[in-house]
This record gives structure tokens, sequence and C-alpha cells, in this order.
């Protein structure tokens, strides 16, 4: 009976320290692909303006649900013993809760920022065969606090700009009706165009 209890101890304790293992190795990929995730939206990644629902769907949704189903396989063990190691119902739902939103997080940085990459580098690359255009949009709004912007229209959906420091303290005393947009693009794919310059100038 003893060595029966001792085995299992034996056997808990080879599991406890090899999921600390993963554990440690999973917490290093996503250190990796949060940096990732960082170094390409604040670098690589095009300024776009432009709205199409295969967006949402092929780059975003898809990818995201891809991921989800993939870690889901992948820890399906550790998923099952985590589940049944509770009892109690509120506790089961908390559980599913929350490793499904982390499978949501861990899918963003890694399945939905490979798709974002591919689909930035194609909607550049496309972007580039086609004439540069020279448009005029309306400024709907400035928003002067955390994060300022430059709100406008573009194809009846609103779009914003972010703005620097020393343009958010010019737009403070500004009148949106007094000015206007002019923005140099190229049309890529999907109804997206990618911005290669914006001048705010005043039309009054």
């Amino acid at each position: 009976m003893r060595s029966k209890q001792n085995l299992k101890k034996i056997e808990r304790r080879k599991l406890k320290n090899k999921e600390k293992k993963i554990n440690q190795r999973h917490y290093i990929l996503l250190i990796m692909a949060m940096i990732f995730a960082i170094i390409n939206h604040t670098f690589f990644e095009s300024a776009t303006i432009g709205h199409n629902i295969r967006y949402n769907i092929y780059v975003f949704f898809l990818p995201i649900s891809i991921g989800i189903l993939f870690f889901g396989i992948y820890r399906k063990d550790f998923l099952i013993r985590t589940y049944l190691s509770f009892t109690k119902t509120y506790e089961k739902i908390y559980v599913i809760l929350f490793y499904l939103l982390q499978g949501i997080i861990v899918s963003y940085l890694s399945f939905e920022q490979i798709a974002s990459v591919t689909w930035n580098y194609i909607n550049t690359r496309e972007a580039e065969k086609n004439l540069v255009e020279i448009i005029n949009c309306k400024v709907e709004g400035f928003y002067t606090r955390k994060n300022p912007d430059i709100s406008f229209k573009f194809q009846n959906r609103t779009e914003v700009f972010s703005v620097s420091q020393e343009m958010n303290r010019q737009n403070y005393n500004r009148n949106p009706k007094d000015y206007s947009l002019e923005i140099t693009i190229q049309k890529g794919i999907w109804n997206y165009y990618v911005v290669k310059h914006w001048e705010l100038k005043s039309i009054r």
C-alpha cells in the first residue's frame, strides 16, 4: 500500500517538474512574441486607411480561432487535468473562462501576428504597383488627451491619425472645421490604402 502511495507521489512530483519546465519555456516564448509584436507594430507595420470585412475575418478572427484550437489540442491533457481537479461548478466555469482568455491572448500574439505581418507585406507590395494619389479629407475632431489623434472621414468611415505631443499642443486651440487633411496614398488590397504621407492644412 505504501509503495503504491510512494509511486503516486513520485509520479505527481515528476509531472509537476515537467509542467514547471514546460511553463518556463512557454514564458520565454510569450515574452519573445510580445517583443516581436511591439517591434512589428512600431517599426514595420504600414499605416493604412480603409476597411473590408475580409480583413477582420482572415487576418484577425480566423487566425485567433485556429490558435485557440491549436493550443487547446497541444495542452489538452493539462487542461483536462486542471478542469477535473475542481469539483464545484463555478470553479469549473472560472477555469474554462481563464484558459479561454489566455488562449485568445496567446493566439493573438502568435497566429494573429503572423497573419498580420503576411497581410501587411502583401498589401504593401500590391500598393507599390499602383499610382500615388493625393486626397483631401475634412477633419472631424482633435482628441487632445491621452494618445492624442486627429479624426476624419474616409469612405464614410471615421479614421484617425496619431499625432505628436507638439502638434497636440497646437490642436488645443484649433477648430476642426478650419482644417483638412491632405493625404498621400497608394491603393493596396481589399480596399485598403497605404498612407505615404499626411499633412494638416488650414482651409480658412
